[in-house]
């Protein structure tokens, strides 16, 4: 395993054994070995996310994988602006944003012969992606999301 894909394997377990321990840890819920369901998909997710994590620590072909810290970077700055403007402009319009800001960036290389072609499918992607959401959130599970500018 190279040193970039080390330092990245070692941030996403770092985070994500964060994410497990702040769901058990007391000053975020009170009673965290109680039958406490608001917490019980957080778990498992951040549950999941460690074991996924570990599984990078175990790398078992000797070719050069392609991912470093370096690809990284551009994906944790989406994640940090995500979180900051999701009560601003709110859930759904940040979502949208992210998303096609990810699918952007991490694009095949072939993409790129029909820059506005690819754009305007992308971007109705992300349209379809935030409609899904809005029915699965707010008709669906009628669950209140933080609210912004828009929504």
């Amino acid at each position: 395993m190279n040193q970039y894909l080390k330092i990245s394997t070692l941030i996403v377990t770092a985070l994500a054994a964060i994410l497990l321990f702040t769901s058990f840890d007391e000053v975020f819920n009170p009673n965290p070995w109680s039958e406490n369901e608001d917490y019980l998909f957080p778990r498992f997710i951040a549950g999941a996310i460690t074991v996924l994590a570990l599984f990078l620590w175990f790398d078992r072909d000797g070719k050069g994988k392609s991912t470093n810290f370096m690809d990284l970077l551009p994906g944790l700055g989406l994640i940090l602006a995500y979180i900051l403007s999701m009560n601003t402009i709110g859930f759904y319009l940040a979502s949208m944003m992210m998303f096609f800001a990810v699918i952007m960036i991490y694009k095949k290389p072939e993409e790129t012969k029909n820059f506005w072609r690819v754009l305007l499918i992308k971007l109705s992607i992300s349209a379809v992606f935030t409609l899904i959401l809005y029915g699965l959130f707010t008709l669906m599970l009628k669950v209140r999301l933080p609210g912004g500018l828009f929504f």
